[in-house]
C-alpha cells in the first residue's frame, strides 16, 4: 500500500441517536463499500496478521488467534519447505489485482512469484515452486525469479460494485442501494423514531477501517463500535448440525481419527492427541477467504455484521450494481489461489488456475504443491490439540503437566475416539470464529464416539 493510499479519508454521513447512542445508518459512495466488501476476499490468516500487525494487544477471535500463534511457533522442520508455512501464515487471494485498485486497502497486494531455471534456455518450465522448476538442458538446481508482464492496477471508481453508485450502511453492515429510499430503509431496520436521529460527516482513514474490520468480529453493531466505543456485545455460538445439500455427496469421506480427553466433572474437551493429517486440516482453515467462510456455513458464521455482508451480496445490493455479473458470483464464492488446497483440506472448495497471464514463452508447472505431495506438513508426526486450539508436537510429559497446571486428576479424565468427516470439520470451523472451546462446542455433543479398544 502507498503512502498515499493509507493517507486517503472517506467522507461518511452517518445518522446517530445521540438518546440511544446508537448509529442508525450510514450513507456512503461506491469506493467506501467497495472497502467493506475486501473483507469477504480476504483469507483468514491474512486478516489475523493485518490486525497483529496494527494493533498493539490485537483482538482475540475465536481460537484462530491461538491456532495463528500455534501455527507460527511450529518447528519449520515440521513443514515440506519454509515457503509452505509462509504460505499459511500470509496467504494470497485471488483478489490480489484488486487490492492494487481500491481507494484504501487494509493489506498490500501481493503478486504471483515465478520461478525458472537460472540457465538461458527459453523453454524451461515455470512454477510458483522452487523444488518444481523443471529444465530439459541444464542439471542445475539453481533458480532464479521471473517477472512477467502483469497489467497494472490502477485506482478505480468502483472495483466490486458499480461507478457512482451510491448506498445506505447499517450499523450492523447491510447494504442496500441508495435508491431503495429513505422509508424503506427505515422500516426494514426497524427504525421508529427518526426525530432523535442527528446527521454528521465523519472521516474515514486507514486506522477506522482496521477498527471497522476489528468490530465486525466482536461487535454486532461495528459502526457504534468504532464511531461511539460502544461496549462489545457477546457473540453467542449456535451448534447446528445441517450439511449444505451441494456437500451431502461428500459426507461419506474418509475420516480422520483422533483421541480426545475429556473432563469427566465437566463434561469439557481438555486435548485431543492428532496425526499431523488433522493439525495440517486446521492450518488450512487460514488460505480460506471470508467470503468462502460464508459460503462453506451458509451464511451462519454467527459472525452477525460479517454474515450481513453475505446476505448484502447474495440478496440486498442488486445485480445492477455491481461492476461485472462475475464480480457477485466471485465475492459469494471466491476461490483459493493456486496450490494451497492440500490432501487434507476436507471443505469441497476450489482454486484458481495456474497461467492467468496465458504467456506463451514459457511452460507453466500445473503441479498443486510444493515437492508434489500435496501436503504443508512433513509428517508423520502427533500433536496435541487443546480445546482453544493450541497446537504442540505430542509428548507425554507435556500432556501430564498440562493436567498439573490446571489441576485435574487423572480420575476426572476420560479417553474417547471421534473421527472427523466433513459434518464435524464444518463444526470446528464455525466454533474457531467465535468461541475459545472449540473442540467442545464443535465436537463433544455432535461427533460418533467410539471407545478406544481395550487390549486383553
Amino acid at each position: 500500500m502507498t503512502d498515499a493510499s493509507k493517507d486517503f479519508k472517506f467522507t461518511l454521513k452517518v445518522m446517530i441517536d445521540k438518546k440511544k447512542e446508537k448509529v442508525l445508518f450510514a450513507e456512503s459512495d461506491c469506493q467506501f463499500v467497495d472497502v467493506l466488501l475486501s473483507f469477504l476476499t480476504l483469507p483468514l490468516g491474512r486478516i489475523i496478521k493485518a490486525l497483529n500487525e496494527h494493533y498493539v494487544n490485537a483482538p482475540i477471535i475465536g481460537s484462530l488467534t491461538n491456532l495463528y500463534r500455534s501455527l507460527a511457533g511450529i518447528d519449520n522442520a515440521d513443514f515440506v519447505t519454509d515457503d509452505a508455512k509462509e504460505i499459511l501464515l500470509n496467504p494470497r487471494s485471488p483478489f490480489e489485482a484488486e487490492y492494487g485498485m481500491l481507494k484504501l486497502s487494509i493489506t498490500d497486494s501481493q503478486p504471483t512469484k515465478y520461478l525458472r531455471c537460472a540457465c538461458g534456455n527459453s523453454s524451461h518450465t515455470v512454477s510458483i515452486y522452487y523444488d518444481q522448476v523443471k529444465c530439459q538442458k541444464c542439471p542445475s538446481s539453481y533458480v532464479v525469479k521471473i517477472d512477467l508482464p502483469i497489467k497494472e492496477s490502477k485506482v478505480c471508481e468502483g472495483v466490486f460494485t458499480a461507478n457512482r453508485s451510491s448506498f445506505i450502511i447499517s450499523d450492523d453492515l447491510q447494504i442496500f442501494p441508495s435508491v431503495t429510499g429513505i422509508c424503506h430503509i427505515v422500516s426494514l431496520l426497524g427504525i421508529t423514531n427518526m426525530d432523535e436521529a442527528e446527521a454528521f460527516d465523519v472521516k474515514i482513514g486507514f486506522n477506522q477501517i482496521m477498527n471497522l474490520l476489528m468490530g465486525s468480529f466482536v461487535s454486532q453493531t461495528p459502526l457504534s463500535y468504532f464511531l461511539l466505543n460502544r461496549t462489545i456485545l457477546p457473540l453467542g455460538l449456535e451448534q447446528t448440525s445441517v450439511i449444505p445439500d451441494e456437500f451431502q455427496e461428500k459426507v461419506g469421506a474418509e475420516k480422520m481419527v483422533l483421541k480426545v480427553f475429556i473432563q469427566r466433572s465437566k463434561s469439557k474437551v481438555l486435548y485431543a492427541l492428532a496425526e499431523d493429517d488433522f493439525v495440517e486440516f486446521l492450518f488450512t482453515f487460514f488460505v480460506i477467504p471470508l467470503g468462502g467462510v460464508e459460503h462453506l456455513l451458509e451464511g451462519k458464521t454467527c459472525i452477525k455484521a460479517i454474515d450481513n455482508l453475505q446476505r448484502s451480496v447474495a440478496d440486498l445490493i442488486g445485480d445492477r450494481y455491481f461492476n461485472s455479473p462475475v464480480m457477485k458470483s466471485k465475492l459469494m464464492k471466491p476461490n483459493l489461489v493456486h496450490g494451497s488446497i492440500s490432501e487434507h483440506h476436507l471443505f469441497p472448495l476450489s482454486q484458481e488456475g495456474m497461467n492467468p497471464n496465458k504467456h506463451e514463452k514459457f511452460k507453466f508447472s500445473s503441479l498443486a504443491f510444493p515437492k508434489g505431495q500435496g501436503r504443508y506438513l512433513e509428517g508423520p508426526i502427533a500433536y496435541m490439540v487443546t480445546d482453544d486450539l493450541t497446537v504442540n508436537p505430542v509428548c507425554i510429559h507435556s500432556a501430564i503437566s498440562f493436567l498439573r497446571e490446571k489441576n485435574i486428576p487423572m480420575s476426572d479424565v476420560k479417553e474417547i475416539e471421534v473421527q472427523v468427516g466433513l459434518k464435524e470439520a464444518l463444526s470446528i470451523l464455525r466454533a474457531s470464529l467465535t468461541s475459545t472451546s472449540a473442540l467442545t462446542d464443535a465436537l463433544l455433543n455432535s461427533m460418533p464416539i467410539k471407545q478406544p479398544k481395550t487390549e486383553a
